[in-house]
């Protein structure tokens, strides 16, 4: 390993955040050699216009159909939540164990 630091420009910088928002961070790590500490500090330190650039957009129509979905899924696991609840109370009050003889 290297004694001398490497040093980023902010360019190099720009492409390496572009990567960890499509693929995460531990994979630009591993991509451009690259600690994960030094991806999320660039990430906190740089400006948002800076960021604005590295970040992906969406269409409004996207994120609204993103929005309708995470919805359902919160009401998904809401109604599996409930039938877990309603089957454990339904056992025990059937539960041989629970009667005292």
């Amino acid at each position: 390993m290297s004694k001398h630091r490497k040093r980023w420009s902010e360019s190099e910088k720009k492409a390496i955040l572009q990567y960890y928002q499509e693929h995460g961070a531990s994979s630009a790590a591993r991509q451009f050699e690259v600690s994960t500490s030094m991806i999320y500090r660039w990430a906190s330190e740089l400006s948002p216009s800076v960021l604005k650039e590295v970040e992906t957009t969406i269409s409004s129509k996207e994120y609204h159909r993103l929005l309708r979905e995470n919805q359902a899924l919160k009401e998904l696991v809401a109604e599996k939540e409930l039938e877990i609840r309603i089957k454990d109370a339904l056992l025990k009050k059937t539960s041989p164990l629970s009667k005292s003889g």
